[in-house]
């Protein structure tokens, strides 16, 4: 069932890749950038988890328009995702976000700006879906769904919240002997909650391509010399963009204000070299841009749990 949809996957991935399983389940296995668990639920409709790490995204994905009337539904597990909307714009989402939207509105993806993702995603080829689910969901048209999201720029992005997690979060832990029946159940409900809620009033969060990239200039400049005192006055100035702007946009891109990100990235890297043992605590604690070995060990301990010296053990 669904192989049109797995083939799909032809004119998507870059990399080289294999497709293993049954009828049911199959395991799209990209080797070292990850791999997709997917299933086929209904006609016209597979489910992916996606577990995946990489840095660059054109090493695997392509940017590819598809004859397809495909739907995508997303689920943010941990991560960071990124989809392109139309000629010059971006939208972000993270860790509890739910995003639906038309492949070829969105293309496939713009970025993994942490360089992971772990998530889920639904596929739907709505007019092969389509005569299915209304037998199941008599008022629920999915090409008149797919139709209306058009009018909108293609895309809805629902922030975390707890209705998504109620839906989508037990999708996750699932036993293996219920999991197909589970996942149909679920997908059933997830269309359900569609076809009562009322997508036309939705924030704009996208950013523009130009946005992008001064952001991603000023997370260079922020780890290039993590000893260096740099403040928001500095970044606005040298990246020509206002304060207000460069927040804003840095938190859309990473998920945290800019200073959080950039402290919790020293805290990360500290943890690696504590890990490749060639530095004492008091070096590292300078390398990483604290004034103090005890300032260093506070916040150390604040994020990870434990002491420098603990973590060394």
């Amino acid at each position: 069932m669904n192989e049109s949809l797995y083939r799909l996957f032809d004119d998507v991935f870059v990399t080289d890749f294999s497709i293993s399983g049954d009828d049911y389940k199959k395991i799209i296995d990209l080797g070292d950038y990850g791999k997709f668990e997917t299933y086929s639920l209904f006609p016209g409709i597979v489910l992916a988890f996606i577990d995946i790490n990489l840095q660059n995204h054109e090493e695997v994905y392509v940017e590819e328009k598809l004859s397809s009337r495909l739907l995508q539904i997303n689920h943010c597990l941990d991560g960071r995702y990124a989809y392109g909307v139309g000629d010059d714009r971006i939208i972000y989402f993270g860790k509890g976000d739910l995003c639906i939207s038309i492949y070829e509105l969105t293309k496939t993806l713009s970025d993994f700006p942490l360089g992971f993702y772990n998530g889920l995603e639904i596929f739907i080829d709505v007019d092969v879906a389509n005569e299915y689910i209304n037998q199941i969901i008599p008022n629920f048209d999915l090409v008149e769904f797919y139709e209306d999201l058009k009018k909108f720029q293609g895309y809805v992005l629902l922030r975390s919240n707890d209705k998504i997690d109620h839906v989508i979060g037990e999708l996750y832990n699932v036993d293996n002997r219920i999991k197909l029946s589970y996942y149909k159940l679920k997908c059933i409900e997830l269309l359900l909650f569609f076809s009562i809620t009322d997508f036309v009033h939705h924030e704009n969060i996208s950013i523009t391509k130009q946005q992008v990239r001064i952001v991603e200039d000023v997370r260079k400049e922020l780890i290039k010399d993590l000893e260096s005192k740099i403040t928001i006055d500095d970044l606005a100035i040298r990246h020509n963009i206002s304060k207000t702007t460069l927040k804003t946009c840095f938190k859309k891109v990473y998920g945290k204000p800019i200073f959080k990100w950039r402290k919790e990235y020293k805290l990360e890297y500290a943890c690696r070299l504590i890990e490749d043992n060639h530095y004492t605590i008091s070096e590292i604690s300078k390398k990483v841009g604290y004034s103090s070995p005890s300032k260093f060990t506070q916040a150390f301990k604040d994020y990870v749990g434990c002491t420098p010296s603990e973590y060394k053990k």
